[in-house]
């Protein structure tokens, strides 16, 4: 049942202040309650019908549409044939154009049989529009059209590779790289880390205003679609390929980190980003739980908490987006 958007807000500060046991300073709304995801995996059941899984279980539930998807996503699911046995599908957009990609899954068929399969139920290029597609892509590989999203946020435009990660809401994407790039040009800072930096979303329009950017990210996908973004802006960016859950005190130089990893949070790492002294860091978390525990290396070190702020990526689910702002004390 849809709650409204004050009860929602409510109770996901609520949750942010007891696991951290601080008040959350600032809170930003999502533009779109219904209708924002722009990323859904979908399972597909023995008769080629796409749905999800009920919680904790593998009992499916058909979905012809989905309150939580964007409109043009919501348009493809109404327009596809049946898929049988391609197992996972991901349906992902850009706001404008969709790509139909079939994920290597447990579930999947091999990449030959997928691919033969594809072509089966979808056709070839000239038939993409009929299923409202703009691209059919397979295990992180394109098949069938242009299967590169334009994603544009802080003024830089990506294009989005099928195997590359993007938020799932545009809108508030949008106004977390803004308040994230406010908030780092505030600290004058000449050297910015991220880590798990992706394809770049939170740092590269950081480059664009003249600091330099360190990017390290471990999937390959996202760094070539970083290394291009670069190249297409003329942005100088130091990107490299690596595990950022694995750096290590005195491995970069820089004033401001910043860090946003994947729900299980970085584990150790802040603990080492703190040894080398930088000005400020910037936590961005999708897991509370996991942000709480790795904020205990901050306890005797020199650091504080200066600000933490909600941001409503996920309207309608319990999943919290959160930015917590450490800063060196004086």
């Amino acid at each position: 049942m849809e709650q409204s958007e004050d009860a929602q807000l409510s109770a996901k500060v609520a949750r942010i202040e007891k696991l951290l046991g601080r008040s959350v300073d600032r809170v930003h709304s999502s533009p779109r309650l219904l209708g924002y995801r722009a990323r859904v995996e979908l399972k597909v059941d023995s008769e080629g019908r796409l749905g999800y899984f009920r919680p904790r279980s593998h009992d499916h539930v058909r979905v012809p549409e989905c309150v939580i998807a964007r409109p043009e996503i919501n348009a493809v699911l109404g327009r596809l044939p049946p898929l049988p046995r391609l197992g996972t599908v991901e349906l992902r957009s850009d706001g404008e154009r969709v790509v139909l990609h079939a994920k290597r899954a447990s579930n999947q068929p091999d990449l030959k049989t997928t691919k033969r399969l594809l072509h089966r139920y979808l056709g070839n290029e000239d038939q993409l529009s009929q299923h409202g597609l703009a691209g059919i892509a397979a295990f992180d590989r394109p098949l069938v059209g242009d299967c590169r999203l334009q994603l544009s946020a802080g003024g830089i435009t990506h294009h989005i590779s099928p195997g590359s990660f993007y938020q799932v809401n545009l809108e508030v994407n949008r106004l977390l790289v803004d308040r994230l790039g406010g908030l780092v040009r505030a600290r004058s800072a000449s050297t910015v880390l991220d880590l798990y930096s992706g394809a770049g979303n939170l740092s590269m329009p950081l480059a664009q205003a003249g600091h330099r950017v360190i990017q390290v990210e471990l999937a390959g996908s996202s760094v070539r679609d970083a290394r291009a973004t670069a190249r297409r802006e003329g942005l100088t960016v130091d990107i490299q390929e690596g595990n950022a859950g694995r750096m290590t005190a005195g491995d970069y130089f820089f004033d401001v980190a910043i860090l946003d990893p994947p729900r299980a949070g970085a584990p150790g790492l802040l603990g080492e980003l703190i040894t080398t002294r930088p000005r400020a860091i910037f936590y961005v978390s999708c897991d509370p739980r996991n942000l709480a525990r790795d904020l205990r290396h901050v306890q005797g070190s020199g650091y504080q908490i200066g600000g933490i702020e909600l941001f409503d990526m996920f309207p309608q689910t319990s999943h919290i987006e959160t930015l917590c702002i450490l800063e060196r004390k004086s």
